[in-house]
């Protein structure tokens, strides 16, 4: 992959990832019911979803700049670091809204919890 390449795909990546930043800074400024009240679950992935928030604008940024200055030459080095800014920030930010609605991931937070998932959705 040519250094033109590689930029290309890095610009691409970065403006992919802050187009899913936006959204989901809207996705939280949203976050409760209409009267301010949020429920456990809500409590509890907040914050981790603010941070997933901030390394995404982080590596959106990070990473095209590292293409643009040349550090990513090589199609393998850009690869390895959008699969891993892929796989350890982009996948978790996109699965934890979409949580309560997963079987499994419902297993898995009442498993490490030991609560039953409480999103608010009930009688």
């Amino acid at each position: 992959m040519n250094r033109r390449h590689a930029v290309t795909v890095a610009l691409c990546w970065g403006l992919l990832c802050l187009a899913l930043a936006f959204v989901e800074w809207a996705s939280l400024s949203m976050v409760g019911f209409p009267d301010g009240h949020l429920t456990v679950f809500d409590r509890e992935t907040v914050s981790p979803r603010r941070v997933l928030l901030v390394l995404c604008v982080a590596q959106a940024l990070i990473i095209p700049t590292l293409a643009l200055a040349g550090r990513l030459r090589r199609g393998a080095a850009l690869a390895l670091a959008i699969v891993a800014a892929g796989l350890l920030v982009v996948a978790p930010m996109v699965a934890l809204p979409g949580c309560p609605g997963s079987p499994a991931c419902r297993a898995a937070y009442e498993a490490l919890t030991g609560r039953v998932l409480d999103h608010g959705i009930g009688g």
